[in-house]
């Protein structure tokens, strides 16, 4: 999200404007370290020897818009269970990738392609609980990945987030929520499409938001999606998730049922043969309040 925030300030800014609607060329080539210094020195970031992500889902195209400015954001995974298992390290980035494996720690995919590790920073167990996740010694992440010819771990998505289409496809909804968090003043976005036939998505902006932008930014995203993938309709709400409220946990993730069940009645008019609000005359049609 952080990163979000920051790339959306250089869309604001007269100069990052001016970058961001040149062609590639001399040009926009010239003017990027001025765009470059000026962003990370507005996000108080001009001073980090080396900036992570993780925790959640990230565009690999935001990933390669800061690489194309010439800033390198080095993927990362871990959970509190095992709080570092792989890094990109300096001078080997893989976007799109979590990076290498740390010294001494082992990774293996069970067959429902659950990732499984192993190594000296994984826990010995949970305090008085009987139910503990391991599985002959390995930790059960709940995560869904694999490893690549080149050593690097890629994570899919969460084992027990994915979504399952009336048609039995099974989606992973974090990809297509990452690409959507990333059209212009979008906060938070969740697809939905479970036992359905197709998918549908919430999504939450600042202010008032633009409704020709979201339509057409998710117009094209579904271009770059396979059918199943699409997002056929969608709803735009105004922010007012919080931790607080139950909607999000404290490190700002959406607590999945809390949400759909808060917005169950929103949910249900996106599926209506004719949704009950007006739609936009789109492809993926978008349900506006």
């Amino acid at each position: 999200r952080l990163y979000q925030k920051v790339w959306e300030g250089v869309g604001r800014s007269r100069i990052g404007t001016r970058y961001q609607r040149m062609r590639a060329g001399p040009r926009r080539w010239i003017l990027r370290p001025a765009v470059r210094r000026a962003m990370l020195r507005r996000a108080g970031l001009d001073r980090c020897a080396q900036l992570l992500v993780g925790s959640a889902a990230v565009d690999e195209q935001l990933l390669r818009s800061f690489h194309e400015l010439g800033v390198e954001i080095h993927e990362a995974y871990g959970l509190t269970e095992a709080p570092l298992v792989a890094l990109n390290r300096l001078g080997r980035n893989r976007i799109g990738s979590s990076g290498e494996l740390l010294p001494e720690t082992q990774v293996r995919v069970a067959d429902d392609g659950e990732l499984e590790v192993r190594g000296p920073q994984v826990m010995a167990g949970y305090v008085d609980e009987d139910e503990q996740p391991f599985r002959d010694g390995w930790l059960q992440t709940g995560d869904l990945g694999h490893v690549t010819a080149g050593g690097q771990l890629v994570i899919d998505g969460r084992k027990k987030d994915l979504l399952k289409t009336s048609y039995g496809k099974y989606l992973q909804p974090s990809k297509i929520e990452a690409m959507l968090r990333r059209i212009p003043g979008v906060s938070e976005a969740m697809v939905v499409g479970e036992g359905r036939p197709f998918c549908a998505a919430l999504l939450w902006v600042e202010g008032t938001g633009d409704a020709a932008t979201v339509d057409a930014s998710v117009s094209e995203m579904n271009r770059r999606l396979s059918h199943p993938e699409q997002v056929k309709r969608w709803t735009v709400l105004p922010n007012e998730l919080s931790i607080e409220g139950g909607e999000l946990t404290p490190n700002l993730k959406l607590r999945r049922h809390e949400v759909e069940a808060r917005f169950h009645g929103v949910i249900e008019r996106l599926y209506e043969e004719r949704p009950s609000s007006t739609p936009r005359t789109m492809v993926g049609a978008g349900v506006w309040p």
